[in-house]
């Protein structure tokens, strides 16, 4: 089954039969929590992990009083406590997006793409302890809507695209403050629309790169750069032509040694099922380095790759993974890519049990353990949090 609709449509999954994994694999890929919904857990976890002390944070899709989603604290013991519950009005927003939260040493910082007053999304923040948590910004759709991504740190904030709103209901870039937006630009379609993916800030030039996931020239999405201080536009380095070239970008970007690299989630060689790309912040040196072959015709490797890339410190490595692929069960992978080569290892498949259908961007400490979620799998199919030592 190619499995790519978005989670709605992921409630009614069957059973899942895999058992994982054996006591070598144990060693080195772990389920920590396998969540259990109700009142006192979450479920479908969609975006990434936060750390927090030897501890995790996330948001889940589903799961808490009322069934809207949850801010949950995954112990490195594999229990769980629920940190909020979204309310059944939804003003203080509701559902998990595919980002993970952002922290400042003493708050953590997040987003809804469901709820608030206006139903476009909210901006919130809560103490390390679950405690004191509250609304910075309701979206009234006019300055975003829908914030979906991971949330970057620039020098003067927090910065994180909108999927629609703005003067062109085609989305936003947006730098918050505490009660309202400092700036926020639109995306007019020409330079992109609907971007689910966060942003990579570049702190010498003072500028934020991203993606679309539609529009552009062939309207498959494009790369872009942007600068407030700057003035402001959201200029194209380039736009995804389908086929080889790759096509519809969900992730993130990642900037490591001057250089931009992310993922799309369709086109590429491989038949299109994603590609591993990089490109220079002027935009030249666009370059595929990987065209996902999924598990057609005996192979096994990723398809769908929707989050972004997290560096490796520990082997130089980019990380990143996919919804599906990597073996029979077709529930997804991590894998690996050579920045300098494109030379590409899956190192870990889900099989079920252990997990299935990643779209969260991974975390990697010092000491080069990866740390991520999974939107379905574990013990009660409602997803995961999972490590894999490399």
């Amino acid at each position: 089954m190619k499995f790519r609709s978005l989670p709605m449509t992921l409630l009614g999954a069957g059973a899942i039969l895999t058992i994982c994994c054996g006591s070598a694999e144990a060693r080195i890929f772990k389920v920590l929590h396998s969540f259990a919904g109700g009142s006192s857990d979450g479920a479908y976890p969609r975006g990434g992990v936060t750390p927090v002390g030897k501890d995790f944070v996330l948001t889940t899709d589903a799961g808490g009083q009322g069934n809207l989603g949850t801010i949950t604290l995954v112990r490195s013991d594999g229990s769980s406590q629920v940190f909020h519950a979204f309310t059944a009005d939804g003003n203080d927003g509701y559902g998990g997006g595919y980002g993970a939260l952002a922290d400042d040493g003493t708050l953590l910082y997040g987003t809804t793409p469901f709820g608030g007053a206006d139903g476009c999304g909210t901006f919130f923040a809560l103490h390390h302890d679950g405690s004191q948590y509250g609304i910075i910004h309701t979206f009234t759709c006019a300055d975003g809507a829908f914030p979906y991504s991971d949330l970057t740190w620039g020098d003067d904030g927090l910065y994180f695209p909108t999927v629609n709103g703005g003067s062109n209901d085609l989305g936003t870039i947006n730098e918050p403050f505490e009660g309202g937006l400092d700036f926020f630009d639109s995306f007019t379609g020409s330079n992109g629309s609907k971007p689910y993916g966060g942003l990579a800030y570049d702190p010498t030039s003072l500028t934020n790169y991203g993606t679309a996931s539609a529009g552009g020239q062939a309207n498959l999405g494009t790369i872009v750069a942007n600068n407030f201080h700057g003035g402001g536009n959201i200029t194209v380095l380039h736009s995804f032509a389908g086929g080889s070239d790759g096509s519809t970008p969900y992730g993130s970007l990642l900037l490591y040694k001057n250089v931009l690299y992310g993922t799309t989630e369709l086109g590429g060689a491989g038949g299109n099922l994603g590609t591993v790309f990089r490109i220079n912040p002027d935009s030249s040196g666009y370059t595929v380095l990987h065209a996902f072959m999924g598990i057609c015709c005996g192979n096994s490797d990723g398809s769908f790759a929707f989050s972004g890339l997290t560096l490796n410190p520990k082997d130089g490595m980019l990380y990143g993974t996919t919804i599906n692929g990597g073996g029979p069960s077709d529930s997804g992978t991590i894998f690996k890519i050579d920045p300098n080569t494109g030379a590409e290892i899956v190192v870990h498949a889900f099989k079920g049990r252990d997990g299935a259908h990643p779209y969260g961007r991974l975390y990697i400490n010092a000491r080069g353990k990866v740390y991520g979620a999974t939107l379905q799998g574990g013990a009660h199919n409602l997803g995961v949090v999972f490590r894999l030592k490399t």
